[in-house]
């Protein structure tokens, strides 16, 4: 295998508890110190900028022999993505310690507001942090650093201190200036490592890349990158010290094909390298970070293959052209050639997407490693417009994480789930001390005379969740920045050093709030069933049917599968789709109304995580005729309830929604059969599904039959690579329940 040398070191280092233990031992060193230096008279800048030298102080860098790039700080776990936690064991990084020594100041400044939302996450009705999204998500803006270097943003922040009005404007501009000082620091201590690995070193790669990180650490990524090489190193630089230093986890690299194809150009002009040497360089680069976990090892947990770690190609670039060009290339073929799995590729198209680009992106699919998310601009940039983005910010989106769509000039919180599927249950089964304990006064439908008083009960309770939720972190977050502070992230964000506020202060350009909404297609199913077999047939009354539900359906067998052979979400016909789109509107227009957690607007999405599994076992039976405990669709993803034969039926149905109304995007699942698709068939239905309200498109090409093999003879599949949810996995990865998961959903001709 090429590159063997370099997986393996990379192998010995990350696969290992090895780096667990190191990490440990490096965050009990630094809070020991901390404690020491910290006081609480501090402000959380002050403590942000003490943590982040003492950090600085005791870091000893990591260097691969084998690999030319410097990034590894050793302070952080393998699974980590940065966020102050350690995934996958008990301990806060170092990179935490100001957030968890003043995480309790969320419950002192809000503690009824902090009572009711730790009930609200109790029951499921929607997932947040402490208030907020403090540890991931974060979307480090790197434009400036292209630009300028660490050093000009420094100079940026210094002439802001003569315009401070007041001491914590003050404290924010001296955070950030005194923190990038240590980016400086950390940087340094790269090539004085490389420098002192030098003089016992004969292997000739080794040398060739020690002198590389030597030289280039001096310099990079304080001053701007010149170079192609010091271009990636500049990623994985910052990649690894915003999660050490801030103890947040970013969760993009960005638009590579278009941020660094510049630094390639300039490279090939001044003939410092040729394709293959830049091939070359893509290739270690990738697998630097897809060695940071085993691909084998098992799925069964929330999230045990999930790294947050991303990057997008295609599109268009600010002036509307496609964007396909070598570096496109280059990362998908490295991708398939090393078998990549992590970074997540996000691949941007539209309906006039080049022919040769689309193929690129389609054949790993079709030949069963399904590593792409498929982003359709066709959908998203109109959206993104009607969310207040400008053009050119719509046009340079960005997918990051699982499937947040975001501009380089904002956090987006795409972990804010909203379970419609609650109040929707709460009321059918008249759950009285849930709904007491909640302190939602959700209405019940027991006395629902026609369909449009139950359908007006699913809207107002859905309207009462989505309030009661925004209240809650309106009122509770205003703290964070007492509690933790982000100089190094906030520094290059969009207008927060010409406000000098940091990111927790609500500095920056926008300040809306993003709510992935789960549970259109179970209720929109549920609706029409109720419609049709209570309403507009009148063949059975409303208490019989809710009695149904109560039972779980035992008894009523021949209710639940007249229910689910009623016309549904994802079946193309009119009636199902216009409700559905009506829902979709009617959720928009609440959303529209209320006012986000710092006065901005509030935008929703249909997105499902690991949720569809652990939140419907919690979950009682809904009209549709899905059991206690059955799996929630996925987004926008049909029930696997409704046996729809044809995927033209979906695409279909997703025409019929209002593509403006989702700025927090949307996914859709589809299993298309392998042993009838080829590149231009794939290309086709991917121009088919630009014209629909389809953002989000995660294609798995495969059989049932080759899933059930794959469970008795996973030996006979080792490279069979399916989208699970917001992260792909080896199959044979994944366990039983996982596997079962799969290979229940619908798969289309």
């Amino acid at each position: 295998m090429k590159y063997e040398k370099m997986r393996n070191e990379l192998k010995a280092f990350y696969l290992n508890n090895n780096n667990i233990e190191r990490s440990r031992a490096f965050a009990d060193k630094c809070f020991q110190i901390l404690d020491k230096k910290i006081n609480d008279s501090m402000s959380a800048p002050t403590k942000k900028t003490i943590q982040h030298k003492v950090i600085v102080d005791e870091f000893d860098p990591v260097i691969f022999k084998s690999c030319p790039f410097y990034y590894e700080t050793g302070t952080l776990t393998s699974l980590s993505d940065g966020a102050y936690y350690s995934k996958g064991s008990d301990f806060v990084h170092a990179g935490g310690y100001t957030l968890i020594k003043n995480m309790h100041k969320f419950e002192l400044n809000a503690p009824e507001l902090w009572r009711k939302k730790e009930i609200h996450l109790e029951e499921k009705l929607y997932l947040t942090g402490p208030f907020c999204d403090p540890a991931q998500h974060y979307n480090f803006n790197m434009k400036p650093i292209y630009e300028k270097g660490f050093k000009g943003v420094y100079e940026d922040a210094k002439k802001q201190l003569p315009f401070c009005e007041n001491d914590e404007e003050r404290d924010f501009i001296n955070a950030v200036m005194s923190s990038l000082l240590e980016v400086k620091r950390m940087s340094e201590k790269f090539s004085e490592k490389a420098e002192k690995m030098l003089e016992n070193e004969n292997d000739e790669d080794a040398v060739k890349n020690l002198t590389l990180i030597r030289d280039s650490a001096k310099h990079v990524a304080w001053n701007k990158p010149e170079t192609f090489y010091e271009a990636l190193n500049t990623l994985a630089f910052v990649r690894k010290m915003i999660g050490t230093l801030e103890g947040v986890g970013p969760n993009t690299f960005g638009r590579l094909d278009l941020d660094l194809i510049p630094f390639y150009l300039n490279d090939l002009k001044e003939k410092r390298i040729t394709q293959e040497e830049a091939y070359e360089l893509i290739c270690k680069f990738l697998i630097v970070w897809d060695m940071h976990y085993d691909h084998d090892m098992k799925m069964v947990l929330y999230a045990d293959h999930e790294l947050e770690n991303t990057y997008t190609l295609g599109g268009v670039d600010t002036e509307g052209n496609a964007v396909y060009n070598d570096l496109t290339k280059m990362f998908l073929k490295a991708t398939r050639e090393e078998k990549i799995i992590f970074p997540k590729i996000k691949c941007r198209y539209s309906k006039t997407s080049p022919k040769e680009y689309l193929d690129q992106i389609n054949r790993s699919v079709i030949n069963g490693t399904s590593t792409v998310l498929f982003q359709n601009d066709d959908a998203s940039i109109p959206a993104l417009l009607n969310s207040g983005k400008t053009e050119e910010e719509a046009r340079n989106y960005l997918v990051t994480g699982c499937w947040g769509i975001t501009t380089e000039n904002e956090k987006y919180d795409h972990g804010s789930y909203i379970n419609l599927l609650k109040p929707f249950e709460f009321a059918l089964h008249h759950l009285d001390d849930k709904i007491k304990r909640v302190g939602i006064d959700f209405e019940y439908y027991d006395d629902a005379q026609t369909f449009e008083d139950f359908y007006r009960i699913t809207v107002e309770n859905s309207r009462k969740l989505i309030s009661a939720r925004l209240e809650i972190t309106r009122g509770g977050v205003g703290c964070w920045n007492t509690v933790d502070s982000l100089p190094i992230f906030s520094s290059t964000l969009y207008n927060c050093l010409e406000k000098r506020e940091d990111f927790t202060k609500s500095g920056g350009k926008y300040h809306d709030d993003y709510l992935l909404i789960f549970g259109l297609p179970n209720i929109v199913d549920s609706l029409m069933a109720i419609k049709r077999l209570v309403y507009d047939e009148k063949k059975y009354t409303l208490s019989y049917y809710l009695e149904a539900l109560r039972n779980n359906w035992q008894g009523y067998e021949e209710l639940r599968s007249e229910a689910i052979a009623t016309s549904g979400w994802g079946d193309g016909e009119e009636e199902s789709s216009a409700l559905g789109s009506r829902f979709n509107n009617d959720l928009y227009n609440i959303a529209k109304n209320q006012k986000g957690t710092y006065g901005g607007r509030v935008h929703i999405g249909h997105l499902t995580y690991t949720e569809i599994r652990w939140w419907g076992e919690e979950t009682l039976a809904t009209p549709d005729g899905r059991y206690s405990g059955d799996y929630f669709s996925q987004g926008l993803t049909p029930s696997r309830l409704k046996k729809i034969p044809s995927v033209t039926s979906v695409i279909n149905t997703m025409k019929y929604l209002d593509k403006k109304t989702m700025a927090s995007n949307n996914v859709v699942n589809i299993i298309l059969p392998a042993d009838k698709i080829n590149l231009d068939i794939c290309e086709a239905f991917l121009r088919t599904v630009a014209d629909s309200a389809v953002m989000s498109l995660q294609l798995n090409c495969t059989t049932k039959e080759q899933l059930l093999d794959a469970q008795k003879h996973p030996e006979k599949y080792p490279e069979l690579i399916v989208r699970v949810c917001g992260f792909s996995a080896k199959f044979t990865s994944l366990s039983p329940e996982w596997q079962n998961e799969v290979i229940t959903r619908n798969f289309y001709e």
